[in-house]
């Protein structure tokens, strides 16, 4: 897998958020680990003009780690809301 490849699935997994999906944001999380890693030291990308930044990657990895903790099934300490129908008094 290349830096193009990895880069391509940053941004077809950024939206986790939009679409509420603790896969997507697994998906994501993963795409950048392997981008941090594999990431060129220099600002050029393979002949791109256009690079990301490290900062950004890094902030939005730990959103996405966060949205999972947050978000993955069988985790105890989610909140639930009910309606005003599911309301005994």
């Amino acid at each position: 897998m290349d830096i193009a490849a990895i880069e391509s699935d940053l941004l077809e997994y950024a939206d986790f958020e939009e679409v509420s999906s603790v896969a997507r944001a697994r998906l994501f999380i993963t795409s950048a680990k392997r981008w941090l890693i594999l990431r060129p030291e220099s600002a050029s990308n393979q002949g791109s003009s256009l690079s990301m930044s490290k900062s950004v990657v890094v902030d939005l990895l730990k959103r996405a780690q966060d949205y999972v903790a947050a978000n993955a099934s069988g985790n105890s300490g989610r909140v639930r809301f009910l309606s005003a129908e599911n309301y005994r008094g």
